[in-house]
């Protein structure tokens, strides 16, 4: 008389439906999950600072006009950007790209389009003939002028010749 081969259980392994259930219910958690990992990741506020701010300008020969750089920057509108530990190189504009002066400013106003930059606290040009510190400034690029209005202080670098005449 022949047996039939004994049938073998597997311990500790679930029914083929067991498993479907496990496994939709895994996708399910992992769908889940996955928007609100990704809306941590992806939150963007709008009045969020930018981190090593950068702004360069060219003329319309493509050489390098102006760099506004800060440590922060914040667009309070569309024109207007407040830039924090400012650092502004201005080039001469040509194939030479030479700088020609820099200003210095713990806190500034940038205004892109007229490409002028204010600020109520202290100021420090640098040029090749001057340097100048004060508060209340404005500089307007297209003049290449700096306007200070308080507390000014220049020191010149250049030979003065005739200057009480």
């Amino acid at each position: 008389m022949l047996h039939p081969a004994p049938t073998r259980l597997r311990s500790g392994l679930a029914s083929p439906a067991t498993g479907l259930i496990a496994g939709a219910a895994l996708l399910a958690a992992l769908f889940l999950a996955a928007p609100l990992r990704a809306q941590v990741a992806t939150e963007i506020s709008p009045d969020a600072p930018i981190v090593n701010f950068r702004l360069p300008t060219f003329t319309p020969e493509g050489y390098r006009a102006w760099l506004v750089r800060g440590s922060e920057a914040r667009m309070l509108s569309k024109a207007e950007i407040e830039v924090r530990e400012l650092t502004m190189t201005v080039f001469s504009g040509n194939e030479t790209d030479r700088i020609q002066t820099m200003l210095l400013s713990p806190q500034a106003r940038v205004f892109p389009q007229p490409q002028v930059v204010t600020g109520d606290r202290s100021i420090r040009v640098i040029d090749d003939q001057f340097e100048a510190t004060g508060e209340s400034w404005r500089y307007e690029h297209r003049e290449k002028r700096v306007s200070i209005a308080k507390n000014v202080r220049v020191t010149f670098r250049a030979e003065l010749k005739n200057l009480l005449q």
